[in-house]
């Protein structure tokens, strides 16, 4: 873990929020916290975790032994429980373990914390077991459940928790962030990963480190064949990619940004998220605005597609005959 965790720059009002109740003494045995992947579950579980144990009098502080021992994962009243490995499931013998340290007083601290990643990954099995846990809650315990969203889980654990709602940041605190953590990394690539990163601080920051050149380049040879000549050409493109589903959103968010790219250069603006500034001029004069916005509904329907669980292949060589056909 990185002193990330410590920080307010997302979701700075559901931490507000979060330390109210603490101070209060209005804390809850539960808390679901819902968001999309890379809005900052497991990181507002640590900051929770870390105002709950901590010593200091400003809840978390950062600096005493609690904070420093969260920090690194290292707190003997933390207690974290994820899938084994990657795609798997947490089974109801791994919430029964907890049963093994939950009914104990807690070796530093006041309470101990329970944070169950993936939560959306457990079996109706397991979430009866931790209804056990919910219904009779020790005192000195707390349980933080992170999942994609809170239809995911069993209406009757839903009931028996307070809910935490993440939302998307703004491009603008995602690229601020970036810029600090990253002071060396080369501005487009900033750039380019903010404007990517669809409100997600965790998708950005995986963007920035992979640096999606593949994606990036891919984009710029589809580009390319949207004003060619051949309709073979982008037919085939995507025969040949093959992309899972997160790729093929990652390309068709790129493509809308793109899009954007040349219309803004047919307005006369000079800055541009991914396209050099001469190839958003040269595309401006092969097309309209009204087919580029066309181009960019097209690839807004695609991507709706592909995130209802459509089918890849066939929305994705639908759109580049769209594509094709609008721009001819």
């Amino acid at each position: 873990m990185a002193w990330d965790i410590l920080d307010k720059k997302f979701n700075r009002s559901q931490k507000d929020s979060f330390c109210r109740e603490l101070t209060s003494g209005r804390l809850s045995h539960a808390y679901i916290v819902e968001g999309e992947t890379g809005f900052g579950k497991t990181f507002f579980a640590y900051f929770a975790a870390a105002a709950i144990l901590c010593r200091g009098n400003v809840k978390p502080c950062g600096k005493c032994n609690s904070c420093v021992k969260i920090n690194h994962s290292t707190h003997p009243d933390l207690f974290v429980i994820s899938p084994e490995k990657e795609g798997g499931i947490i089974t109801v013998g791994m919430v029964r373990e907890i049963k093994k340290t939950v009914f104990f007083l807690p070796n530093e601290a006041d309470k101990k914390v329970y944070i169950i990643k993936d939560g959306n990954k457990m079996n109706v099995q397991a979430q009866n077991a931790l209804l056990k846990f919910f219904e009779e809650p020790p005192d000195s315990a707390v349980f933080f459940i992170l999942t994609d969203k809170k239809e995911s889980l069993l209406p009757t654990v839903v009931s028996r928790g307070r809910i935490i709602t993440l939302h998307p940041s703004s491009k603008s605190e995602i690229n601020a962030w970036l810029y600090e953590k990253f002071p060396r990394k080369d501005k487009g690539e900033i750039e380019y990963a903010a404007s990517m990163a669809e409100g997600s601080p965790g998708k950005a920051l995986s963007l920035l480190e992979k640096k999606q050149a593949e994606i990036k380049d891919d984009v710029f040879v589809f580009t390319s064949l949207m004003f060619g000549d051949s309709v073979s050409g982008v037919v085939y493109f995507f025969k040949l990619k093959k992309y899972d589903r997160n790729k093929a959103k990652e390309f068709l968010s790129a493509i809308i940004t793109v899009t954007n790219d040349i219309i803004r250069a047919k307005q006369k603006f000079e800055s541009f998220t991914l396209l050099p500034a001469e190839k958003a001029a040269g595309y401006a004069k092969k097309a309209t605005e009204t087919k580029l916005m066309n181009i960019a509904n097209e690839a807004i329907s695609a991507y709706e597609g592909i995130s209802a669980n459509g089918n890849i292949n066939l929305i994705l060589n639908f759109f580049a005959l769209k594509v094709y056909s609008n721009l001819k």
